[in-house]
């Protein structure tokens, strides 16, 4: 029975210091997504004929509604990188 009461501070503090590195990792990984990326909107034309692009902190996954053309369009942000170092969006 002692052994188990020894041991208890030990495990609380091994307890207590994983939670605290994965509140760092958590708190490190969502200020990293919060950079602005470019995104190219596929099949959008600007007037000089080149693509569509826009700068935004969304993350992946969001649907957006932008007028293109004179045309509301969805585009929803996706993580897959493209040539030109932007992301694609579907």
């Amino acid at each position: 029975m002692s052994l188990l009461v020894n041991s208890v501070p030990e495990f609380l503090g091994s307890f207590g210091a994983t939670g605290l590195t994965g509140g760092i990792v958590w708190f490190v990984r969502r200020r990293r997504k919060a950079r602005a990326r470019w995104y190219t909107m596929l099949n959008t034309v600007a007037p000089d004929g080149s693509p569509v692009r826009y700068l935004t902190t969304r993350p992946p996954g969001t649907v957006l509604t932008l007028k293109v053309n004179g045309q509301r369009e969805r585009y929803e942000l996706t993580d897959a990188r493209l040539p030109d170092h932007t992301r694609q969006n579907r």
